[in-house]
């Protein structure tokens, strides 16, 4: 009898239980969940198998840049150096172009200065140095001059009942010069004094989008068109802010009292006191995610005995500040009343959505200021910025007498 070689006795001990059993060897299929339990379990083991971090897009890492890296603030305003000046040169100016110059002498001590214009051909030149904590002491400085024209800026009369059909442009060109110094009591108090000279000009506007004022208003009766004196501009006041934080905030308030008197140089026609509150206050929901933001202010300004009140220099209500579903000045008087209240929400990183109201009211007399009879409307709208501060907004208001207006602004409502 031959004997079989040992690999082959070998391979048959292998491959015997195949041929007994096929199914030996193979790979088992898994057996089916026996309750709902042990389905839910296996399901989520498989999830755990194939678990990956989420992926961040290209916008969402842009937004996280712009709020992380400060980038507005470090192109827009930095702390020291040229930065480029964008941004309107004053309500209504539209979009202005321009260069600044910023130099710290420490970190206490600044001298910043910068030109600015528009191609509705507003322009402004200012120069400001300013220094916090004197000898280190609450003591701060600040000197300033600012020279500019606003050459169509809109009228439409005095008073609430003004007519949207009278709308008329005059040109105001301003030199403005003076201190202001004060007190940081603490890190949300402060009280101060200012002290400025005033030169205004008014002349003609373009008379190229709507009539000039002399085309519709007699000269004589708008107080302040024909001469303008020079003016000494006194103010006291005093400021608590608690909002946080301070260039987009989002809980706290800032109230401020001020007490004006513009003193005519000149004629001896156009003196007069001006006292004012302004209050905002902040109230956070959900982490600062959402919040509910409210301002009041409210203006008063009392000329002396057979004085008055120039038109130029009259609080107004109506724009992109404050009615923003009327025109720009739609309204001007010697008093003035304005409630404003918005609810701001996080849509995502750096852009906020709002709801807002606004109501308000002029008057010529203080005791015609009442609550009847306010001008209202109501709107949504778009921020784009950064704890830093608020870069563009665009918001659409509805619900006012003046129609319905867009609204596309540089910084925040308030």
């Amino acid at each position: 009898m031959k004997r079989v070689p040992g690999f082959i006795l070998s391979m048959a001990a292998l491959l015997a239980p195949t041929l007994i059993n096929p199914a030996f060897g193979q790979s088992q299929p898994p057996s089916e969940p026996q309750t709902r339990e042990e389905a839910l379990r296996e399901e989520r083991e498989e999830k755990a198998e194939v678990l990956a971090p989420p992926q961040t897009g290209a916008l969402e890492k842009g937004l996280f840049w712009l709020e992380d890296g400060r980038a507005f603030e470090r192109l827009l305003n930095p702390a020291e150096g040229f930065y480029p000046k964008l941004g309107s040169v004053t309500a209504g100016s539209g979009l202005g172009f321009g260069a600044g110059y910023r130099h710290l002498f420490s970190e206490q001590v600044a001298w910043n200065t910068f030109g600015s214009g528009t191609f509705r051909r507003y322009w402004a030149l200012e120069t400001r140095f300013l220094a916090n904590n004197i000898a280190n002491t609450p003591l701060f400085v600040d000197l300033h001059a600012r020279k500019s024209d606003y050459p169509d800026e809109d009228y439409f009369g005095q008073g609430s009942t003004s007519l949207r059909v009278d709308h008329v442009s005059y040109g105001l060109a301003q030199t403005t010069g003076g201190a202001t110094t004060g007190l940081n009591v603490t890190k949300w108090l402060s009280s101060g004094l200012r002290a400025d000279y005033f030169s205004p000009s008014v002349h003609e506007g373009p008379d190229s989008r709507v009539p000039t004022i002399d085309r519709i208003f007699p000269p004589g009766t708008i107080p302040g068109l024909i001469e303008q004196p020079d003016y000494f501009n006194t103010e006291v006041f005093v400021e608590a802010n608690t909002r946080e934080p301070r260039g987009n905030p989002r809980a706290g308030g800032r109230y401020r009292a001020s007490y004006q008197r513009f003193a005519d140089l000149d004629l001896n026609r156009y003196s007069f006191n001006r006292f004012e509150l302004d209050g905002q206050q902040y109230i956070s929901l959900f982490k600062n995610r959402r919040l509910i933001a409210l301002r009041g202010l409210f203006s008063s300004s009392q000329p002396d005995s057979g004085n008055d009140v120039p038109f130029y220099l009259e609080r107004t209500l109506g724009g992109p500040d404050d009615l923003r579903g009327f025109h720009q000045f739609r309204f001007r008087d010697r008093h003035l009343l304005l409630l404003q209240a918005e609810y701001r929400f996080e849509i995502f990183t750096a852009v906020d959505g709002a709801l807002f109201y606004d109501t308000g009211k002029v008057a010529h007399e203080l005791e015609d200021l009442d609550v009847t009879h306010f001008e209202s409307d109501w709107g949504v709208g778009v921020r784009f910025g950064t704890i830093n501060g608020v870069f563009l907004r665009v918001e659409g208001a509805f619900g006012s007498s003046g129609g319905k207006h867009l609204v596309l602004r540089w910084g925040n409502v308030f």
